[in-house]
């Protein structure tokens, strides 16, 4: 063993330290994050194309079959809806497909964190990286969800300017930042409790109907205003109208719910840094 080499030991002592202490080791770790985190990803891509048939087509099935179903709910009038702007399937396909990233983005925090739990007690690892590893294999799978919006579009003929272009990468990354902020806050007590898991896979497809990902959004009465206090309403009709070439409706929502979100990050990212040593140390024992 290298005799400079740097031992660790996890303590709930650690957690004493000044939070501008953790920002800066945090920042000081990311080159060594980043590569850990790139690692990771590799090897759960691989993995996944080793031991499933249909691979990479997992990030498409689950929007696929829910704006399928849809389709054909509201083109056999068992459900009525307001009209879309756009030709409905390019409607719901891009809501399915923008709530599916932020169904992975919440996810991936905790999953990264939980799937490497034996490594997080024996190895002494930027605990960063775990994150990174979540955040790039939610970008790759959006990248396969662009993909086929741009088939879908091309399709349905639906026009796309440069100005819906450049505002793409916007209205994912607020969407992307929602998630991974809210999935990093749960991410300290979903690795002492399995309830934090569980309960995000039943409240995440009910939640997803009280957001307009298959209807148009409503604009008058309670509804209309449950929507604006929806934050995923705003960021997901705004991103979606942006690319239909649709009105854009609630601009300032958007720039306030961004903005909460990224403070919610960078909030959870140091209690993430704070807790882990105490995690870990309760893990080891």
């Amino acid at each position: 063993m290298n005799e400079k080499q740097k031992i660790t030991v996890y303590s709930s002592e650690t957690s004493n330290r000044l939070v501008v202490d953790h920002l800066r080791q945090i920042v000081n770790d990311l080159p060594r994050a980043h590569e850990l985190g790139l690692r990771l990803f590799k090897r759960n891509v691989k993995a996944l194309y080793r031991q499933s048939l249909l691979g990479f087509a997992w990030a498409l099935i689950p929007p696929l079959a829910t704006a399928i179903l849809w389709i054909l709910l509201r083109g056999n009038n068992i459900v009525q809806m307001n009209d879309t702007g756009t030709p409905y399937p390019v409607f719901v396909l891009t809501g399915t497909l923008l709530w599916q990233l932020f169904s992975e983005a919440i996810s991936a925090p905790l999953n990264q964190v939980t799937e490497n739990k034996a490594m997080l007690a024996k190895i002494n690892i930027p605990r960063e990286g775990l994150l990174l590893s979540g955040a790039y294999h939610v970008i790759f799978n959006t990248a396969i969800k662009v993909v086929l919006l741009s088939v879908i579009y091309a399709y349905f003929r639906q026009t796309i300017t440069l100005t819906s272009l450049a505002f793409l990468p916007v209205g994912l990354l607020s969407i992307g930042m929602a998630g991974f902020s809210i999935g990093l806050a749960l991410t300290p007590l979903g690795m002492l409790y399995q309830d934090i898991n569980k309960g995000l896979a039943v409240l995440l497809p009910f939640f997803m109907y009280l957001t307009p990902v298959v209807y148009p959004a409503p604009r008058e009465g309670i509804m209309g205003l449950l929507m604006r206090a929806n934050p995923l309403a705003t960021l997901i009709n705004e991103t979606r109208n942006w690319l239909t070439l649709q009105p854009v409706q609630d601009m300032p929502y958007f720039i306030g719910y961004t903005m909460a979100f990224v403070v919610l990050f960078l909030l959870s990212l140091v209690v993430y840094h704070l807790s882990m040593p105490m995690i870990i140390e309760r893990i080891g024992s």
